[in-house]
């Protein structure tokens, strides 16, 4: 069924204060990453002035591409985790849930309090693969680095999107996804603000439409563009273009900060998408927000 424009219920108060909050974060979001490097300015400089001599960075971003691009199939075929979403959400009580869309029987106040910590967990295991001496600050390392920091960061944004009801084995969803990691290794407003923009359009455009499948060629198109485009974010990052963050300069801390930043874009944006699909997509639209200031009665 075409649910784009289908008003299913009312939202409830909870959710009238996130669609609040969504409008509240696209407005002060961007700045997050460029506010924390702040913090850790003076041994950036310290070692951007080392670092930028190294030879080879090129060859470095080629093969992080390369590593990305082969694990293409595995990519296309990584395993599923909603039988194990089913389990908790039938274990709370809610025996209706059997598939992804009976997820949009629930309202978030169901949803976001079996989410846990989905997050913590993810950034125990990104913590737990990096090194805490000088000599871990090695390019010829990086690539490793930054191939297995994107897979397991691509497990945390399929958890949270299987929470909100989102076939994640379906190509158009997978893609999503990279582009939510994409979204989070952006270090700069403007591209976080262009991301982000690509994102509500694409949610808007997936709210009613029924599963597309794409070609091989376009979907792996697809697949490098946004891969490359992530990892040389990752790159600039870690170890170059004035941000060479890595756990020898700032204390082991970037691969956990990033998983907390995907995590909290996979929330907004995974958050932002049910109340499109349940609702509408006239729901996250910036200029028709004028319900959200009319008075809700509690059910």
């Amino acid at each position: 069924m075409d649910k784009e424009n289908v008003k299913v219920d009312e939202p409830t108060v909870y959710e009238l204060d996130v669609l609040k909050n969504i409008r509240k974060t696209k407005k002060k979001n961007a700045g997050k990453f460029d506010n924390w490097i702040k913090g850790v300015k003076v041994p950036l400089e310290k070692a951007t002035a080392w670092l930028q001599q190294i030879p080879g960075l090129e060859a470095i971003k080629e093969k992080t591409i390369d590593l990305l691009t082969n694990q293409f199939d595995q990519f296309k075929t990584e395993e599923n985790p909603f039988s194990k979403v089913i389990e908790k959400y039938q274990a709370s009580g809610f025996l209706q849930i059997k598939e992804p869309e009976d997820i949009t029987t629930l309202h978030l106040d169901d949803i976001n309090p079996l989410i846990g910590d989905i997050c913590k967990k993810y950034q125990t295991l990104s913590e737990s693969g990096e090194e805490e001496t000088p000599s871990a600050l090695s390019l010829q390392s990086m690539p490793g680095d930054i191939v297995a920091l994107i897979n397991l960061n691509r497990k945390a944004v399929n958890e949270y999107a299987v929470h909100y009801g989102f076939d994640i084995s379906l190509e158009k969803e997978r893609l999503f996804a990279l582009s939510i990691l994409e979204y989070a290794a952006a270090n700069s407003e403007h591209t976080k603000e262009e991301i982000m923009e690509r994102l509500i359009t694409q949610t808007k455009q997936m709210a009613g439409e029924k599963s597309k499948k794409l070609s091989k060629a376009a979907f792996l198109s697809m697949f490098s563009t946004l891969s490359s485009s992530i990892s040389i974010k990752l790159l600039k990052a870690k170890v170059g273009d004035g941000f060479p963050i890595h756990g020898a300069v700032i204390g082991s801390g970037f691969n956990a900060y990033f998983t907390n930043e995907v995590c909290s874009a996979a929330q907004f944006f995974y958050q932002q998408r049910f109340l499109a699909m349940k609702y509408g997509s006239h729901v996250i639209e910036l200029n028709d927000r004028e319900f959200l200031d009319q008075p809700k009665d509690e059910n």
